[in-house]
């Protein structure tokens, strides 16, 4: 049997369920580096997440003070970087299989650092959106960290790991919009810029040190090559699928990022306090789908992934209805916590089918490929949304939102659907 024509065979049996034992497949002493990894993780997106509730405000601050206008650079800037990763993650991941994953994580966390301090000295719009582009050239630590993750757990562990992976990035965003939107109040905008590279530099150290990898490269002559490594989205038709499903996701979860300060200003009428308001409304959805991501990834494992993430997408998509009704941000926050305890599960899920759908000497590859489908849904999102709010108002991004995830689930329940014994290939 090929090597495709056997990982087509896995793909029909491990959805539903995953039989080995638990400590099939990990490597010693895998426990201790996953608790330092979440650790790290968490403190990663504390740092990242600290910016983000401030940014269409930051760019007020820097000279655009037309509503519209500064929604549209906010939605520029936003997706400028998401381009940039999108072109880069798997060139990344590539590196990852040839050279190890380790590296990979501490230079997207310590590399984001440096350019994230650096905005502090930013006095200039289209200095920023620069600044936003090279660091999307050098991210990737959700998706560095995700191919670690799924090289040392043991298979039977990965969607629960995924879980608490996911787990940790909400932790972060939770905590991170919290502390950027004081910092931002209290010392200013670029107070919180250099806070959140101080953040990135501790995390990216704790990786260097107390991280252990065991890994072998590869010899050169078996090393896949790029022809291979893009042949996998036509040889593996469940990857392909869960690989649209979380461009069109991510599309509609970023869709409102560029446009909710500025919807806040909006329902309170006054820029007072604007920024703690959308950090509080971001990290109560994030806290949400911190306990969502957990339960979600356990889940998968033993109902099965795809009905997980179908069922998740869709309730999240319709939640967004609701949203685009709201007439203060109190009604917006406790919709956005709802909404968050179903879309917290969609990440995880998706990439527990990834770690165990891709062959394992192409993970990093594929887990580039679905690193540039969350970084181009990340770029999609805020630029339709921005647009919409530009056009319509800001109330018509939140439909834009619940559009994209309705049709995410619809897709993973109709592209996934039927037996999966029907499409066993046997040697």
């Amino acid at each position: 049997m090929s090597a495709p024509s056997a990982w087509r065979a896995c793909e029909t049996d491990i959805l539903p369920t995953v039989s080995q034992s638990p400590d099939d497949g990990g490597q010693p002493g895998w426990q201790r580096t996953f608790a330092v990894l979440w650790l790290s993780q968490a403190i990663a997106m504390i740092g990242f997440a600290a910016v983000l509730p401030f940014m269409p405000l930051y760019v007020r601050v820097l000279g655009v003070t037309d509503p519209s206008q500064a929604a549209v650079w906010a939605g520029a800037i936003a997706s400028i970087a998401a381009l940039t990763q999108a072109v880069m993650a798997p060139v990344w991941g590539t590196w990852a299989d040839r050279y190890g994953r380790k590296p990979m994580v501490s230079r997207s966390i310590l590399s984001g650092g440096v350019v994230v301090a650096a905005m502090a000295a930013i006095d200039d719009v289209r200095q920023l959106l620069v600044a936003r582009a090279v660091q999307g050239i050098f991210a990737g630590t959700l998706s560095a960290t995700r191919v670690l993750v799924a090289a040392i757990v043991p298979p039977s562990k990965l969607g629960q790991s995924m879980g608490l992976m996911a787990t940790s990035a909400f932790v972060g965003a939770s905590f991170g919009p919290v502390l950027g939107g004081f910092v931002a109040d209290t010392y200013g905008f670029r107070a919180s810029f250099l806070v959140t590279g101080g953040l990135l530099f501790l995390s990216g150290v704790s990786v260097v040190f107390f991280v252990h990898e065991r890994f072998e490269r590869p010899p050169t002559r078996e090393r896949p090559t790029w022809r291979a490594n893009l042949a996998v989205m036509r040889d593996f038709p469940r990857v392909r699928a869960v690989v649209i499903s979380i461009f069109v996701a991510q599309t509609g979860q970023t869709a409102i990022a560029p446009v909710l300060p500025l919807f806040i200003v909006q329902l309170i009428d006054s820029e007072t306090a604007a920024a703690s308001i959308a950090g509080t409304i971001l990290g109560a959805a994030a806290v949400s789908g911190a306990a969502a991501a957990a339960i979600g990834g356990r889940l998968g494992d033993r109902v099965g992934h795809r009905r997980v993430l179908a069922f998740a997408a869709l309730a999240s998509g319709i939640l967004y209805l609701p949203q685009a009704l709201v007439q203060s941000p109190w009604e917006l926050l406790v919709l956005r916590a709802i909404t968050g305890a179903f879309a917290g599960a969609i990440m995880p899920v998706s990439m527990a089918m990834i770690g165990l759908l891709a062959p394992p000497d192409r993970r990093g590859w594929v887990f580039g490929l679905t690193a540039s489908a969350m970084a181009l849904g990340n770029a999609t999102g805020p630029l339709i949304g921005s647009a919409a709010a530009a056009v319509f108002g800001f109330r018509a991004s939140f439909l834009v939102t619940a559009c994209a995830l309705s049709a995410a689930g619809a897709w993973i329940a109709w592209s996934l659907r039927g037996s999966s014994s029907s499409e066993k290939t046997t040697a």
